[in-house]
Formats: C-alpha cells, structure tokens, sequence
C-alpha cells in the first residue's frame, strides 16, 4: 500500500495543465487493465504521445494499477469477459506475469484473449473514469492555490 500511495504522490510533481495530467493517468489506468504485462508502459508511451496528453502521468497510473491489482485483475477480467460474452474454455492464470503471460495467453486461444480483453475494457473503462475524476479534482485544486499563489506574489 506504501508504493502505491507514493507513485500516486508522483502525480503532485508532474508539471502540466491538470486535464493533461488526469487524462494522462486514465489512460494509464485504463491500459492497466489490459492483458498485456511487460507492454503496458510501451502503450501508454505511445497512446499519450499520439492524444497529446502527460506521459508521465499515464506511466505512474500504469505502474500503480499493476501495484494495486496484481494478476487478480486478469483473473477477474478473464471472469468478467467469460460471463458477458458466453465464452466456455477454461484458463488458468499462470503465476508469473511479463512477456510470457502475452504467449500463454496466445497459446491458450482467441477466446481466451477476447474475454481478458472484454473483461480488461469494461474494469479498465471503470477504473479510467474513477482515476480522471479523481486526479482532475485534486490537481485542480493544487493548481488553483498555486494560481493564487503566484498571482499574490506578483
């Protein structure tokens, strides 16, 4: 829980307009969620450098979603997508995550990698909406005082 709290204070430190920022962490957020391990940082590079959002901040909500939810957020992905779409096969999580999780994934078939993309869309939509809300609050509300801030000192 102490990793977690101090990557999200990382947020305090990045210096860009707040809805950059906030749309920048839920993108990391969202991308999370996706059955990619080991990829994940390398998209939300890529994803926020094309929306012209904060790099940093999606970066530090990738490497915190993964710190928070571990590999049960693909168990439950993979639970969620199986229900919502009908999806029969079985899976089992492997224990370690990276690269080799993508080719155990491939491996076991696409049914498998639709419901942990399905189930990773839907928590990852949830979690991209709670982290935007959140971090736009809270960085408005440091931005606005650092406003003041500097207008009183002018």
């Amino acid at each position: 829980m102490k990793k977690i709290l101090s990557g999200f204070k990382n947020i305090f430190t990045i210096k860009d307009h707040p809805d950059k920022i906030a749309k920048g962490f839920a993108l990391g957020s969202f991308i999370g969620m996706m059955p990619i391990p080991g990829l994940q940082v390398l998209v939300a590079l890529g994803v926020s450098t094309l929306l012209k959002i904060n790099k940093k901040a999606a970066c530090v909500a990738v490497f915190n979603t993964n710190l928070a939810t571990g590999a049960f957020v693909f168990a439950f992905n993979y639970w969620l997508g199986k229900q919502l779409l009908g999806i029969t096969s079985t899976f089992v999580i492997p224990d370690e995550m990276g690269v080799h999780f993508i080719s155990t994934i491939l491996k076991a078939g696409s049914e498998v990698f639709i419901a942990l993309m399905f189930g990773g869309v839907v928590t990852g939509s949830i979690a991209a909406l709670i982290a935007y809300v959140a971090v736009k609050s809270i960085i408005h509300k440091r931005y606005d005082k650092l406003s003041k801030d500097s207008q009183i000192q002018t």
